[in-house]
């Protein structure tokens, strides 16, 4: 079974899709339950808060509503004087998630427009005092709003600064629906090789920008944009040190760890390039093979199974022209 990670802890999900050309507005709302939490004012109050979302937190926290510790845990976070703070500059710094809803509106509608059985998620905003940031199912997503306020956060996440820097509010969005596109990435399962997740990948990448045309680059893979300059001008030694040291169908978990997983650079192929460049090489291939595949509806293409048919089509060769 092939395991992804992209940026923040969550579920993945299985889900199907059709096709159309018809665009349908989706309506998006989300639930402030971050200020019902820190509304609570005793014990008896919060578990009968979450007994009665017993989906939220059985999802975010994997525990059960009615375990006494942590509801006590919970509540004790709730009322600290330093979480108090950093909760009043969450909500100052999100206000009433407009920006948010906007932004999740489009990719839906966009969504909508080519998988007519999508169905949009449950959104759901919380506050943990940092303890969870992100989870996402094919029905409900759930967002840790403290995690995202960005570098003038008084408190942030404990994660090292290359990935601490995707931990702002513009990452969400797209994070979520590069989570989402698993309903709709088709790979052969059974393949388990680097070319496989590679291209996994590079789909899921080419969905989210599909469903979010006006994202940068930057947001949807997480590189800054120096990052995918260099890389765009270095892909042929990339892609020169993928083929020279026959990695395309090696299934090595630890060797695709090094090339798909998180790390501040990727020092076998260089000092200045950036962890998960396996993830970037596959989106390229997946770009190349619509350039020379046109014909080809993005559906055709989230559906493909076969990777070696996608980069022998691609004709992609380390190559930057387009």
């Amino acid at each position: 079974m092939r395991t992804y990670i992209i940026l923040f802890i969550a579920l993945l999900t299985l889900g199907l899709g059709a096709c159309s050309s018809e665009k349908t507005e989706e309506s998006v709302d989300i639930r402030r339950f971050d200020r019902e939490i820190m509304a609570v004012k005793s014990k008896a109050e919060m578990a009968d808060l979450l007994q009665k979302n017993a989906e939220i937190t059985k999802s975010l926290y994997r525990t059960f509503p009615d375990d006494t510790a942590f509801v006590s845990h919970i509540y004790y976070l709730s009322t600290h004087p330093e979480t108090r703070k950093l909760f009043e500059q969450t909500d100052s710094t999100f206000g009433e998630l407009d920006d948010l809803k906007k932004e999740f509106q489009e990719a839906f509608k966009n969504i909508k427009s080519l998988y007519p059985d999508f169905k949009s998620p449950k959104i759901v905003a919380t506050f943990t005092g940092l303890e969870n940031d992100l989870f996402v199912s094919d029905s409900l997503v759930i967002i840790g709003l403290e995690s995202f306020i960005g570098p003038k956060a008084l408190y942030r996440p404990e994660q090292p600064n290359y990935i601490l820097r995707r931990y702002s509010k513009e990452y969400i969005v797209p994070t979520v629906i590069r989570f989402l596109s698993n309903n709709y990435n088709k790979l052969d399962s059974r393949d388990e090789s680097f070319l496989a997740d590679m291209l996994f990948f590079g789909k899921s990448l080419e969905f989210t920008k599909e469903m979010l045309p006006n994202t940068p680059d930057s947001l949807i893979i997480g590189f800054t944009n120096q990052q995918l300059i260099e890389t765009w001008d270095a892909q042929d030694l990339v892609w020169a040190h993928i083929v020279d040291k026959q990695l395309l169908y090696s299934p090595d978990p630890h060797l695709k760890e090094k090339y798909f997983g998180e790390r501040p650079n990727v020092p076998e192929i260089g000092p200045k390039c950036p962890g998960r460049i396996g993830q970037w090489l596959g989106w390229r291939i997946i770009q190349r093979y619509r350039t020379e595949k046109p014909n080809t509806t993005f559906q055709e293409l989230m559906k493909l199974e076969k990777p070696s048919e996608i980069l022998r089509e691609s004709k992609y060769r380390g190559q930057i022209e387009e």
